[in-house]
């Protein structure tokens, strides 16, 4: 067969599968995420003491755009979206600034949406920009980062499997051993199920705690039962937005810790699913932030960034393709439409997620673990120095949060996030010590000190 003919083939990442292979997949994006994509709506809802109603609301719009936004960055149109398996979700960094602007008399909730929405249409201006940075991330910066991004989550499945951080008997034998079935579940699915069960094995897993847990007294479906069965999310609910300088300055700031953060996450994600992600993609990844937080604005939701959650699920599973993490978007609008069936999702039992957790933050570690392996640490000494002063840096916040307290205000969002932290630390002193490789007048990388 002549070359002429010869059908290309299809990347991992662009495959379309089965139609109920997919739907299982999706869900199980969807249902590792859900807790993490209603906390911070739940925790602003909270700060702001908003109505029943309000909240319900509130979660129903975070849950719709963060919906759209996974399709806008795993479909994309024109020139929106990185178009890579990433499900994204509120970024935390946005609650301070979000509860702030909301809880001043003058500026109130409409205050918010109208920060958010101008923070949106910056980033949409400055994608173009911040996107040429993508050169600054070679193999020892995105291996970093992504080291970073498992570690920084271990805190966090932790919390879960001790029953949750405000649980009163944290860390009870019973928490632990649902976590351990969990563990064991996925290992045992792995080792011994087919294919497909192998694709669904952290949700087989996660039904099986839910199930142990449930036989122990755990959790309740009191929520499912409070919760409206229908809810339409529709824009300008808490009314028209109004902008002010104050507030959109400070999201803007959030926004541009956002398009670091991101700008690492696109191009660390797309080592991990081996498709790099070159500077069109980035600049079309960052435009989807801009575009997704500006609707987000309007639906009276907030900033969106990539879950970690749903990396760890990639690898654990192997299923790269972006089409079965736009599948999870889809289920996210649906789920927004009908509160009553989040609740049920939103029911699993902490110490289930957390088993779930440890096994999906550990695989990322691993896989940055992978990446920094390949790295040429015998003819080049500095790239020692450079994972070991980031990795460092890069885990204040989790391990000694109060040690970066008394600096500067304005250097308090770029250190609340250790992503952040990792991507600003590599690329300083990769581009310090190693130099930065810029395209030559033929095309070929050359190396220039800084």
């Amino acid at each position: 067969m002549s070359s002429a003919t010869t059908p290309a083939t299809v990347h991992p990442v662009d495959q379309i599968l089965p139609v109920r292979q997919m739907l299982t997949l999706g869900l199980q994006h969807m249902a590792v995420s859900y807790i993490g994509a209603i906390a911070v709506p739940l925790i602003v809802a909270s700060a702001l003491k908003m109505s029943q109603a309000d909240t319900v609301v509130l979660i129903s719009t975070t849950l719709f755009c963060s919906g759209i936004a996974t399709l806008l960055q795993t479909v994309g149109f024109w020139k929106f979206g990185v178009r890579l398996p990433i499900l994204q979700g509120v970024a935390f960094s946005s609650v301070g600034p979000v509860i702030a602007i909301g809880s001043n008399p003058e500026v109130g909730f409409a205050g918010v949406c109208g920060a958010v929405i101008g923070a949106g249409i910056f980033t949409l201006l400055m994608a173009p920009f911040v996107g040429r940075l993508r050169r600054f991330f070679p193999p020892v910066v995105t291996g970093c980062i992504v080291t970073v991004i498992g570690l920084q989550l271990f805190p966090i499945a932790y919390e879960w499997v001790g029953g949750g951080r405000h649980a009163s008997d944290f860390g009870a034998p019973a928490y632990l051993a649902v976590a351990a079935v969990v563990l064991l579940s996925i290992l045992l699915v792995n080792r011994y199920g087919s294919p497909m069960m192998r694709n669904m094995a952290v949700l087989v897993g996660m039904l099986v705690g839910a199930a142990l847990a449930y036989g122990l007294g755990m959790g309740s479906f009191h929520s499912v039962q409070e919760s409206p069965w229908l809810t339409v999310p529709y824009p300008f609910y808490f009314g028209l937005p109004t902008f002010s300088l104050i507030p959109i300055a400070t999201m803007v700031v959030v926004m541009i810790v956002q398009m670091v953060e991101s700008m690492g996450l696109f191009v660390a994600i797309g080592d991990i699913v081996d498709k790099p992600v070159e500077e069109k993609q980035v600049i079309n990844g960052l435009r989807a932030n801009g575009l997704a937080s500006t609707i987000a604005g309007m639906f009276a939701a907030f900033p969106f960034i990539a879950f970690m959650e749903n990396v760890g699920l990639v690898i654990l599973t192997g299923v790269r393709s972006r089409w079965v993490v736009a599948i999870s978007g889809l289920l996210m609008c649906l789920v927004a439409l009908v509160p009553k069936a989040g609740a049920i999702i939103a029911s699993m039992p902490t110490a289930a997620l957390g088993g779930a957790g440890i096994a999906m933050f550990g695989v990322v570690a691993a896989a940055g673990i992978q990446t920094l392996a390949k790295v040429d640490y015998e003819r080049n000494r500095y790239n020692v120095l450079i994972v070991g002063f980031t990795i460092s840096a890069a885990l204040v916040p989790v391990l000694a949060p109060a040690l970066f307290k008394q600096l500067p205000e304005w250097s308090q969002p770029f250190l609340h996030s250790s992503v952040v932290i990792a991507c600003l630390v590599s690329v300083l002193l990769n581009a310090a010590l190693n130099g930065v490789s810029v395209p030559d007048t033929a095309g070929k990388p050359a190396s220039h000190s800084l």
